[in-house]
């Protein structure tokens, strides 16, 4: 039974060869898409995960509003991290990050604690 629908599905995909093949591209191209989507969103959901606490991990964004409009930095001034570990008592500790060229001018270090 299985070999007879076997073979009628062969034969209909050798009849309909460009209607076929259409299909199965159509549908490897949007299996694909769906896969790297996956993948992509596996790996920003896994961002900090790696520590024991990482739920209680939040970083502040710095919205810098021009003519053309937005922009959003992952970084602020000092005083800013202060003031929310003096103000907010829900905040154990802050760290600050800085971007730095050295002497090849491309590269980066990270900063030091603020508390």
């Amino acid at each position: 039974m299985l070999r007879n629908y076997l073979r009628t599905a062969l034969r209909n995909l050798w009849r309909h060869r460009g209607f076929s093949m259409l299909n199965i591209l159509g549908l490897t191209i949007g299996l694909t898409a769906f896969f790297l989507i996956f993948l992509y969103v596996c790996f920003e959901l896994s961002y900090d995960s790696f520590h024991s606490k990482a739920n209680r991990i939040y970083r502040v964004v710095s919205d810098i509003r021009t003519r053309t409009g937005t922009q959003q930095y992952n970084t602020g001034p000092a005083p800013v991290a202060l003031h929310m570990a003096s103000e907010f008592p829900e905040v154990q500790s802050t760290v600050r990050r800085r971007r730095r060229k050295n002497s090849l001018g491309t590269a980066t270090r990270w900063g030091g604690r603020l508390r």
